[in-house]
């Protein structure tokens, strides 16, 4: 039986491979990057240093911007400059203040003498489009823009935006769901905003704007000027010029930002993969149910049955569902069959290629246009960062059954409350949205990037995969309390491969850079350890929570 599902998965995982260089073609000719510069900024910049606007723009169409982004006055707009709210949008706002100061950068109307100006200039326009609950005009039609930069929350529909012709920008972070989706004309974009912009150094602005464009398939950078002292317009140019050449060395030309070509394969892919992942989930239950073995094969057909039916009728949940059970399945198989190996080394590596197997079953399952820019994506993160832990824990806690009813020393519940708080801090850092990274931890990174050019995850290198060396190093690998560590770091590996919008090329040299690196760590962590350990045992006097 695990012969054969060891076949299964190996011949699934082969033939993904035709998804996986089929990704791998679609992301690599696509290098272009455009700039867009900020109107609002520009305006703002004349007003506080007196320097005439002509001059400015001179000075942009000599730093190779050719765009101009164009947007609406707001509600706040309006009442700073003491106008009149149009009657029916007046209607549509609350009377309360707190519920109205929510709806104050909502879009009203953009300003015709706007693209006008722009436009006599030479330079091209981009207005940006946000989602509102009442109509704005969209008076830029007549202007005819080559791009769209399209944000905000809740629904949007495009059809009028889509027959305009032009490419739609989409806003990072700020992307509202959007009917009916094209992805075959529209490209992501990445900005800094105006608050960030009087806090962050120049180093760190460009530290920013590289790395959305190197690892997330940013393709328009949306920039602002400095806008506070007499030397603002200067160090805006010096900025322009600095990103310009830094995006240049990265192999990242200037220029106009074109969509990916079109890529969606076929369903058999999916279904393929699909019975390479549940045949993986049958190995993985039949080494830790071993009492259930008479039904678990029935289980997992049922289960794929399912899935193909699924994928037959809710395409996007199928391909979502079959790269969450990848993504906690192939870690815990990956512990499970990687420390079977004789020696140290045989015993990382394999458990690092069973995971990978995990990362080529993700990239195939979560494949299309649509999830290179985000439109959709992995879920079930923190998920798949809580059940992989919990089962290597379940793993080790049954032969122990019996030490419930056995007195347990101090030590042990100060170490389990350690234990507990930091799996909360663990789950809590997973995602976009959990705890924020301290100022040291983002210093740490920037440093690993100019170093590596892509710094590898923090979990892998400083946590999972030393873990993943200690518990290879155990006399007993396969009972090790390392293991529940060690599996962070191949959690942290499959995750890498759910970021879609990531180029491929950057998730495996970041997989890469953790998996030696990590190693190396590990190597020095339990050198450090053998010497402490013989330390200790020679009895200091410094022994202390002994207690029974």
């Amino acid at each position: 039986m695990k012969r054969t599902l060891w076949m299964i998965i190996l011949l699934a995982a082969c033939v993904s491979l035709g998804v996986v260089v089929q990704r791998w073609n679609v992301e690599r000719p696509n290098r272009t990057v455009e700039i867009v510069y900020d109107l609002p900024g520009l305006l703002e910049v004349s007003a506080t240093t007196g320097l005439d606007l002509d001059r400015i723009i001179a000075d942009l169409h000599s730093a190779g911007v050719e765009t101009i982004a164009v947007q609406p006055a707001s509600i706040g707009d309006i009442l700073l400059t003491g106008d009149v709210v149009p009657a029916d949008i007046r209607s549509q706002l609350p009377g309360h203040i707190p519920d109205l100061a929510k709806l104050l950068t909502l879009p009203v109307a953009f300003q015709e003498e706007q693209f006008e100006w722009v436009q006599s200039a030479g330079l091209k326009t981009a207005p940006k489009i946000n989602t509102a609950p009442w109509n704005v005009e969209p008076i830029w039609s007549a202007y005819q823009p080559e791009l769209l930069i399209v944000s905000g929350q809740g629904m949007m529909d495009l059809t009028e935006l889509e027959l305009s012709g032009a490419r739609l920008a989409l806003v990072e972070f700020s992307t509202p769901q959007i009917r009916p989706a094209d992805p075959g004309s529209m490209v992501r974009l990445h900005g800094i905003s105006a608050p960030e912009m009087l806090v962050l150094s120049q180093e760190r602005i460009l530290n920013r704007y590289l790395r959305a464009v190197r690892e997330r398939n940013i393709r328009v950078l949306y920039v602002r000027p400095f806008v506070h002292g007499e030397d603002s317009w200067d160090r805006s140019l010096d900025l322009l010029k600095a990103l310009g050449e830094k995006l240049e060395k990265a192999g990242f030309p200037l220029g106009q930002a074109r969509p990916f070509s079109p890529w969606s394969p076929h369903g058999i892919w999916t279904a393929l993969a699909a019975v390479g992942i549940w045949a993986a989930a049958l190995l993985y239950a039949w080494g830790l149910l071993a009492e259930w073995r008479k039904i678990l094969p029935w289980g997992a057909l049922v289960a794929l049955a399912a899935n193909l039916v699924l994928l037959f009728l809710s395409p996007l949940l199928a391909k979502q569902v079959l790269a969450l059970v990848a993504a906690i399945v192939f870690p815990c198989l990956a512990l499970q069959w990687g420390m079977m190996a004789k020696t140290c080394w045989q015993r990382y590596w394999f458990t690092a290629a069973i995971s990978m197997l995990g990362a080529v079953f993700v990239v195939t399952v979560l494949s299309g246009t649509e999830f290179l820019l985000k439109l959709q994506e992995f879920r079930g993160v923190k998920v798949m960062h809580a059940v992989p832990v919990a089962l290597a824990l379940y793993t080790l806690a049954r032969p122990l059954k019996s030490w419930l009813n056995k007195n347990v020393p101090i030590r042990y519940l100060v170490l389990a409350a350690f234990v507990g708080l930091a799996g909360v801090f663990y789950i809590l850092r997973t995602g976009n949205f959990g705890l924020p990274v301290i100022g040291l931890e983002v210093k740490a990174r920037e440093f690993l990037e100019n170093l590596l050019l892509v710094r590898p995850r923090t979990k892998e290198l400083f946590l999972g995969h030393p873990a993943l060396y200690f518990a290879a190093q155990s006399q007993q690998p396969q009972r090790s309390w390392w293991l529940p560590v060690a599996v962070i770091g191949q959690i942290s590996l499959v995750n890498t491969f759910t970021h879609i919008h990531t180029f491929l090329g950057v998730s495996l040299l970041r997989t890469l850079y953790g998996l030696v690196f990590g190693y190396l760590l590990g190597w020095l962590a339990w050198k450090v350890f053998q010497w402490g350990k013989r330390w200790w045992e020679r009895d200091h006097g410094f022994r202390i929570l002994r207690f029974p």
